[in-house]
């Protein structure tokens, strides 16, 4: 599928006012080439700066643009590259999986589900379902819960994970279901993270396994994204350093209405497509 003005599966979709004849010596940069990488370092930026938030800002920004299937498969290995920089800063990780072990192991056999779900239906509606998705996260991530920490059995974790991993197999992203369950068990936000950045690591590999199996592969996308890697971590890495010097709160409200807009975007090209 292919959008006007966007490399999709590394193929430059020609842009407005374009033409099939000679291609015209210019010095300008092509803007389709260069709004993947755009995107990606975008996120990744945010993602250290704010600490969570590269597939869910990446993907809905991707889609707007692409298949969902292709925006999927661009955002795969930096995601993974992004949640292996935030686990090795975790002084937490041995606890968070010694105690939530179901949870990553889960998420990658329910991403791995969930992607066979992606590859075998019409992916035009599931724009929309990720728009809605994105709606619901920024509607939990404002509630709060104080109290004692609920113990949870490890099948009601291996549940949660296998949810987890099916939301993110169909469109990316599993936050809400991440804030329900902090939540409802209102466990240490040091361990909440490190379990689930090692979740995010154990979904892409589920999806990757996913879109192998099926021979979806597209290796060009992941070229993409490969050549994005170093500019991607640089990226995180400046984040991470501005966040240390600066109060990330105060600019929430802008990433809030900018996810917000792109929550509406995506329902309303879902339902203009339909």
């Amino acid at each position: 599928m292919q959008r006007s003005g966007l490399v999709i599966g590394g193929v430059a979709a020609p842009l407005a006012g374009s033409t099939g004849g000679t291609a015209r010596n210019t010095a300008v940069p092509d803007p389709a080439a260069l709004y993947v990488p755009g995107v990606l370092l975008a996120s990744a930026f945010v993602h250290g700066l704010f600490g969570f938030g590269f597939p869910m800002l990446a993907t809905p920004l991707l889609a707007l643009g692409m298949d969902l299937r292709a925006a999927v498969q661009l955002t795969l290995l930096p995601t993974i590259a992004t949640n292996l920089g935030s686990i090795a800063g975790e002084r937490h990780r041995g606890e968070a999986l010694r105690r939530f072990w179901p949870i990553p192991v889960c998420t990658g056999l329910g991403s791995f589900a969930g992607t066979q779900v992606l590859l075998a239906v019409d992916p035009e509606p599931l724009r929309a379902l990720l728009g809605l998705v994105l709606m619901a996260y920024l509607l939990t991530e404002r509630l709060h819960a104080g109290g004692r920490e609920r113990q949870v059995p490890l099948w009601g974790l291996a549940l949660l994970g296998l949810g987890m991993g099916l939301m993110a197999g169909v469109v990316n992203i599993f936050a809400p279901v991440v804030i329900v369950f902090a939540l409802y068990t209102r466990m240490p936000a040091t361990l909440m993270v490190a379990a689930f950045n090692l979740s995010f690591v154990t979904s892409k590999g589920g999806q990757l396994l996913g879109f192998a199996w099926r021979d979806a592969v597209d290796a060009s996308l992941l070229a993409q994204s490969v050549w994005a890697l170093p500019g991607v971590l640089l990226a995180l890495w400046i984040g991470i350093r501005l966040r240390r010097r600066i109060q990330p709160e105060h600019y929430r409200r802008l990433l809030r209405l900018g996810l917000w807009a792109l929550a509406v975007a995506l329902v309303w090209n879902a339902l203009l497509a339909g």
